[in-house]
C-alpha cells in the first residue's frame, strides 16, 4: 500500500502534518485499519473513493479505537466521528457526500482539536481511486 503525507489546517491557521497510508482500492479500502494492534500518532490512513458519496464505515475486525473524519471532494473535514469502538458493527455514515476518509488514532482529533471546517490538502489527496 502506497504510503503519502497531508496537512490538516484549522481556521486559525494552525497545521497537522500526518504520514497516511492510502487506500485507494477496494480491497485495500474494505481491509481499512482491521487487525492492527497499534496506530501511533501522526500516522494514519486515507480511504479515496472514485466519486464523492454517503459513505459508510465501521469497525468490524478492528481492534483499536479511531477517529474518522468525513471529507468533501475540496479537502473540508465536514464530519467527524471520534473514538469509533473497537470490534463494533454499528455503521457510522458520513452524513454528506464524502470524497476522502482519514482515520486516525482514537483520541486525535480531540487532542489536536481537529474540527469540521479544517482543510486537508497534500499528495495523499491526488491519488486516483480504482473501483
Amino acid at each position: 500500500m502506497a504510503v503519502s503525507t497531508l496537512k490538516i489546517t484549522g481556521p486559525d491557521g494552525k497545521t497537522h502534518d500526518f504520514k497516511v497510508e492510502v487506500a485507494a482500492s477496494a480491497p485495500s479500502r474494505a481491509t481499512g485499519l482491521m487487525n492492527r494492534k497499534k496506530l501511533a500518532a501522526g500516522r494514519g490512513m486515507i480511504f479515496v473513493f472514485p466519486q464523492p458519496k454517503e459513505v459508510m464505515m465501521w469497525m468490524k475486525d478492528t481492534l483499536i479505537p479511531l477517529d474518522m473524519l468525513f471529507i468533501d471532494a475540496q479537502g473540508k473535514v465536514f464530519n467527524i466521528a471520534e473514538n469509533a469502538k473497537p470490534m463494533d458493527e454499528t455503521i457510522i455514515p458520513s452524513r454528506g457526500l464524502s470524497a476522502y476518509v482519514l482515520e486516525l488514532a482514537g483520541g486525535e482529533a480531540a487532542r489536536l482539536d481537529l474540527a469540521p471546517g479544517d482543510k486537508v490538502t497534500g499528495p495523499a489527496l491526488d491519488f486516483k481511486a480504482k473501483n
